[in-house]
């Protein structure tokens, strides 16, 4: 591979100066590549300064796309709370559009470090039921609470980080 091609690596400290050159989502936010990849190139199904949406690649639900913010984040405990409501709100309004009648339950989910497989935040949004195989071991991943967290679960974890800094 060059040595500019994006990829999905890995870091355990410091962020690298290359990192948008070399994160694979950085590069689809920044419409470098397209999201599905070159054998399956799709379409942003949301877009504004900040944020893009698109079809997982690899669909583990009748339903499955990611809200990836454009701003390069390593994983969920990067987030701000202002930037998790605006990806919230941009799947409520993509899932009037995908689930409009409320029919099949939806699951909101980030893959908690260091399972996420792609070290730049990204909320996998998906209509049940899944659809994965029941031995494919992403499928414990999304439906096994230890691999992942919630966005209110995330909002929680602020909470109380926020109570034990008030004790202090």
């Amino acid at each position: 591979a060059e040595p500019d091609a994006p990829d999905v690596f890995r870091y355990i400290s410091e962020e690298p100066a290359t990192i948008r050159a070399r994160c694979i989502f950085c590069k689809i936010s920044d419409g470098v590549i397209k999201p599905g990849g070159m054998s399956n190139p799709k379409e942003f199904i949301f877009e504004n300064d900040r944020i893009v949406a698109f079809d997982d690649m690899a669909p583990g639900a009748v339903s499955h796309f990611l809200v990836i913010p454009k701003q390069h984040l390593k994983n969920c405990w990067s987030l701000t709370p202002e930037l998790l409501d605006e990806m919230e709100t941009v799947v409520q309004d993509l899932l009037q559009q995908r689930n409009p009648e409320g029919e099949n339950s939806t699951t909101m989910i980030f893959i908690r470090p260091p399972f996420n497989s792609v070290y730049h935040v990204h909320l996998h949004v998906m209509v049940l039921p899944l659809t994965d195989s029941i031995w494919n071991p992403r499928r414990l991943g999304f439906a096994c609470s230890w691999f992942h967290i919630t966005p209110d679960q995330l909002r929680e974890y602020w909470r109380k980080e926020l109570r034990k800094e008030d004790l202090e």
